[in-house]
């Protein structure tokens, strides 16, 4: 500590807007120690008395904001890149509205598992800071996470034969309390992107190009087929990819027992915790099985059946692979989807159906707001908005925030002070 003593003052917890102690009766003295869940608790600066107040109880709508919005809004806020001249002057707009709604307690927008890995690769440490700053901590599950979750609840009622109905409750798949007022301070560890993961991500998306590369290829020769041809194969193709992958890390588990193969710790960890290994163990809660076949053989058959084509993820990513293949084959597209399009298809299927509203790019809008799309998206009732309707955007923003009422805003001032709608623009100065 170089000699210097530090002292800890916990008054600093104390935050204003102060008032007069109803205790000890000093003025400007009693003010926030803590905001969580629908309440928040005052204390006194002078006596330590301390009293918990209600709050109204809220129901945020949840906007998720693809990765390209978030890094034109880190550069239009972020001085030190010193490319704020250069950012079109929506993304100012949109910062200044997103983040008082925020603010307001009236959305929320989660960060994800995609803005990091898209952080990665440029300036990772100011997209987090933004990502941060609009989820508050609100984070979605993985995707792997995500997709079992259908899974399942596709599962269960194809054993019990019951009737199935996708509920898409975003609270199921959110790290955090949506509905919870936000307290003043945040939590964010400073983690770092280490060299040997840029790397993986750059590897996974040269191999992703490479392989939807080929795949183009073949579509452009496949004139007989349509729509729903594609939308089928690539459907079915997902249960079928995880039983193959299942059955494969089986069979080198089995050959690392009995001596054939030596697997190391890490190799060992990456099969049993994979992806399709929590899958099949999971799906196995559901079944009474006399015997292990019997049950490793009513997962197989329910992964491989057109059920599967019933789950959000599947149905939304098989029709959005069928829209690019049948652009190949019959729409005259030359050139094969980039690495960034697997990664989009992959946030779109598992994301949408939780979200109140999505913003993407303007090509996938443009395939999202094909006729089939449509009709898909209606089951959810999530918006989709980008910089082709982007008025549509903000004006969907300013309906939000005009639906709060004198009393909401009257507790926003008493929780937060009469400044709390001030926009953070210094966020990136310290």
């Amino acid at each position: 500590m170089n000699g210097k003593k530090r002292i800890f003052d916990s008054k600093g917890f104390i935050s204003p807007p102060f008032l007069a102690c109803p205790k000890c009766k000093k003025t400007d003295c009693f003010g926030v120690l803590l905001i969580s869940g629908n309440g928040y608790t005052r204390r006194c600066r002078e006596c330590w008395f301390s009293m918990s107040f209600k709050l109204p109880d809220l129901q945020k709508r949840v906007i998720y904001l693809d990765q390209f919005a978030i890094s034109e809004m880190m550069k239009a806020v972020n001085d030190k890149l010193g490319k704020k001249h250069k950012i079109d002057t929506f993304y100012f707009t949109l910062f200044e509205k997103l983040e008082l709604l925020t603010k307001a307690q009236l959305i929320v927008c989660p960060d994800s598992a995609f803005h990091r890995n898209e952080s990665a690769l440029y300036h990772y440490q100011s997209h987090k800071k933004m990502y941060e700053h609009l989820s508050h901590g609100i984070t979605f599950y993985d995707p792997a996470t995500i997709r079992r979750f259908q899974i399942e609840q596709r599962f269960q009622p194809y054993i019990t034969r019951e009737k199935y109905v996708f509920v898409g409750k975003p609270t199921s798949v959110l790290h955090g309390s949506i509905n919870e007022w936000n307290d003043r301070f945040r939590i964010s560890l400073n983690s770092a992107i280490s060299d040997e993961e840029i790397d993986g991500i750059c590897n996974s998306r040269q191999k992703a190009h490479q392989a939807i590369s080929e795949v183009f290829e073949r579509w452009k020769t496949e004139k007989t087929k349509t729509l729903n041809d594609w939308f089928t194969e690539e459907g079915l193709a997902y249960g079928r990819m995880v039983v193959k992958n299942y059955l494969d890390s089986i069979a080198r588990l089995l050959s690392c027992r009995i001596g054939n193969l030596n697997l190391g710790v890490g190799e060992m960890m990456s099969i049993t915790m994979g992806e399709e290994n929590v899958l099949f163990a999971s799906l196995g809660n559901y079944i009474h099985a006399d015997n292990p076949g019997e049950e490793l053989t009513q997962i197989a058959s329910f992964l491989t059946s057109r059920e599967m084509l019933e789950i959000p993820f599947v149905r939304i990513s098989a029709l959005l692979w069928a829209h690019l293949a049948h652009a190949a084959a019959h729409g005259g597209q030359k050139t094969p989807p980039n690495a960034g399009m697997v990664s989009d298809i992959d946030m779109i299927s598992t994301l949408l159906p939780y979200s109140s509203a999505i913003f993407v790019d303007k090509q996938m809008f443009g395939i999202l707001n094909t006729g089939t799309f449509t009709q898909e998206i209606k089951k959810y009732g999530t918006k989709v908005f980008s910089r082709t309707n982007e008025a549509d955007f903000l004006s969907y923003l300013d309906e939000i925030k005009a639906q709060m009422g004198d009393n909401h805003l009257e507790k926003l001032n008493e929780v937060y002070g009469q400044n709390w709608a001030t926009p953070y623009w210094e966020m990136y100065e310290k």
